[in-house]
């Protein structure tokens, strides 16, 4: 594990270098056509033409390239803070300051060697004095562009880490209350469902028996989706089916239920329990309030070309204020609504309609995206597949 470390380390850094050297080979080849051919006063002072242009030029690049990890390093260090400013202040002038001097002296010693010439380091550092007043500004300016360069580049990789942070944290904050509201479901289910099975216990124990069985199957099958914000339609379908079976052991024939949903969209992802609360709301302010039977229609659509629709209707008494449907204040249909807006934030529609003695209807339509491979059933949902009394599986 280290030694990998390592070598990306060591290949990373040998890469940076090749790439600082390049950039400096070209800077220098750069000043040594200018100096060779556009300047007519300097071409008449090259003894040895295009070689003493090129020895020059690519000298002074080359110890520059060499002291550039010293130079980025001084920009770095030298970031400026508004508490601490004084100790980064000093270190900038001091590179800038002692690297142009250092690079004037190294290229004095050097250059003889490189034309052929014998070096004298004493006559070449005793000319630093006539020669530092004239190209000190040329250096300086070279280590400003350095050092600029290294701020804008880092302060750009700051900038994108904080943005990259602050979009990671908006995501775990949306993924947190989307964990929360669904966790909401849960409780409000069980509330509703042991309630139901309250007064089969007296009346049916049979009854009783298989809707605490049935619930156990719901709980574990929910449990094996808890971590996931989405699933396909047919598995959403699969728990309306076995959440429904709970239901019509208490409502036995007043409840019926007829599903109509587009066979080619059967693998759409849609978000997790997102029918069951409107369902349950529906026989809670629709089949339950009315005298005899009541049907509840459950419908998906592919609508335009990336959109699905969903929609739940009951025939129940429709919107009223003892209800407060209309305004979706109920768990359900507040919970469904914020999730939806987590989910697909500015992309989605959902709308409450309906009309007293009507019946009340909820839609919802957000964009279309199916799942990579079609999900496997467990076998709580296996056994969940036969149909209930009551349940009318239409496809078209």
């Amino acid at each position: 594990m280290k030694t990998g470390w390592f070598a990306r380390r060591s290949r990373s850094r040998w890469g940076t270098a090749a790439v600082v050297l390049g950039v400096w080979t070209l800077v220098g080849l750069f000043r040594a056509a200018d100096r060779y051919f556009s300047d007519p006063f300097q071409l008449h002072r090259l003894e040895f033409g295009v070689w003493e242009a090129l020895a020059q030029s690519l000298l002074s690049s080359t110890i520059w390239a060499g002291f550039t990890p010293l130079a980025v390093w001084i920009a770095r260090r030298s970031l400026f803070a508004r508490r601490h400013w004084a100790a980064p202040a000093a270190l900038l002038a001091t590179g800038a300051f002692a690297l142009p001097v250092a690079h004037t002296a190294v290229y004095q010693l050097l250059y003889p060697l490189l034309m052929g010439f014998p070096c004298v380091v004493p006559v070449q550092l005793a000319s630093l004095r006539t020669l530092l007043p004239v190209v000190f500004p040329t250096q300086l300016l070279t280590f400003a562009g350095i050092v600029g360069a290294t701020w804008l580049f880092t302060y750009s990789r700051l900038s994108k880490e904080r943005e990259l942070k602050a979009s990671q944290m908006k995501t775990r904050l949306a993924s947190a209350r989307l964990e929360a509201l669904k966790s909401q479901l849960h409780p409000h289910f069980l509330f509703n469902t042991l309630n139901s099975i309250l007064p089969l216990v007296f009346r049916d124990r049979e009854a009783a028996s298989r809707t605490v069985a049935g619930l156990s199957d719901r709980l574990r099958l929910s449990l094996q989706n808890e971590g996931s914000d989405l699933i396909t339609l047919r598995r959403e379908l699969e728990l309306l089916r076995m959440y429904l079976e709970i239901q019509q052991t208490r409502f036995q024939d007043r409840l019926t239920v007829r599903v109509d949903v587009e066979p080619a969209i059967a693998d759409a992802l849609v978000p997790n329990l997102i029918l069951q609360p409107l369902v349950e709301n529906a026989i809670k302010h629709g089949i339950a309030v009315k005298p005899g039977s009541g049907q509840i229609e459950v419908h998906a659509r592919r609508t335009g070309r990336d959109r699905v629709a969903l929609r739940v209707v009951d025939d129940g008494p429709g919107p009223s204020d003892a209800t407060g449907r209309p305004g979706g204040d109920g768990v359900g249909l507040r919970n469904t609504r914020d999730r939806l807006e987590l989910l697909y934030p500015g992309e989605h529609l959902f709308e409450l309609g309906g009309a007293p003695g009507r019946g009340f209807e909820v839609t919802l339509v957000f964009p279309l995206a199916f799942a990579s491979e079609p999900l496997a059933l467990p076998a709580a949902a296996a056994r969940a597949s036969a149909p209930a009394g009551g349940w009318l599986a239409e496809t078209s």
